[in-house]
């Protein structure tokens, strides 16, 4: 089956959004797009005149984005699917085939600290395939892939899929490792200027390991690294600002716990700078 990027439509406004992010990624990394359109029968709606008139309204939603997406990226192949059911069920089952599952913030903002909603969390947790969430406001120009690192198996995932990613879209990475020495409440006691530079130290070596796994993949990639001292989360979103695409990674999860993203995923998606793709790690990790 061929893979492709696949792009939850509505015709709102943040779907719009992700609808020009994704089609304009795929006319980059030159793959195909699916736009998709979820038609909500409830108990209370499931008659066949509600289900028929549900879906030519359906399909003429999705021929009018199908429209749209041609005006931004005329050169990609497209294909649709209208699909009833609830829209987190049927997200998860069309990442199961998916390269890339796209959808668009509700409230996305350039403040710091501005959560968006829980709807594009919940699907970017339950999702089998990496996710892209994508902001309302206007991207404008943006360079680079970016991509935080800390030695751990979930972040070699992302650096690979980030890796990848930019030398399909021709961009240079950035890996980046945020630290901080954690507070001792409670006590005057404070950490040794001699700790404090064993955790840097240990932060330029997760970099400059990061950075060798890549070259010896991609050699002709080119390579930016930062180290910043500061919080996961908020050094992650400053640093990646200006991003054309940010990575992170989400550990893989089964049962009820794949419902639930990361710390730092979820963090920040709540503060999201740029386009943001969570990719899930392998769910052996677990094991």
């Amino acid at each position: 089956m061929t893979k492709k990027i696949v792009i939850g439509v509505d015709g709102s406004e943040p779907a719009r959004a992700a609808l020009r992010w994704g089609v304009g990624y795929a006319q980059r990394a030159k793959t195909e797009v699916e736009l998709f359109y979820v038609i909500d029968l409830t108990p209370f709606s499931d008659t066949p005149v509600f289900e028929s008139e549900a879906l030519a309204e359906g399909q003429k939603l999705l021929d009018q984005e199908v429209a749209y997406a041609k005006s931004v990226a005329p050169d990609v192949t497209y294909t649709t699917n209208l699909a009833p059911g609830t829209p987190t069920a049927v997200f998860e089952e069309e990442s199961k085939g998916a390269e890339l599952m796209v959808v668009g913030t509700h409230k996305g903002s350039k403040l710091p600290n501005v959560i968006f909603g829980s709807k594009p969390i919940r699907l970017a947790a339950s999702a089998h395939s990496p996710v892209a969430v994508v902001p309302t406001y206007e991207l404008g120009e943006r360079h680079g892939v970016y991509v935080a690192v800390d030695g751990s198996p979930t972040a070699n995932v992302a650096l690979e899929y980030a890796a990848r990613a930019a030398d399909a879209l021709g961009e240079t990475l950035h890996i980046v490792s945020a630290w901080t020495i954690p507070a001792m409440p409670a006590t005057d006691v404070a950490w040794s200027a001699q700790i404090i530079e064993e955790v840097r130290n240990e932060s330029r070596a997760v970099l400059q390991g990061a950075k060798d796994l890549v070259s010896g993949v991609l050699p002709d990639l080119k390579i930016e690294t930062q180290l910043i001292e500061a919080e996961p989360v908020r050094g992650i979103v400053e640093a990646a600002k200006h991003a054309a695409l940010l990575v992170v990674g989400n550990r893989g999860r089964k049962g009820l716990t794949r419902l639930f993203l990361g710390s730092v995923s979820h963090g920040v998606l709540n503060n999201i700078p740029a386009p943001v793709i969570i990719v899930r790690a392998d769910e052996n990790l677990d094991k």
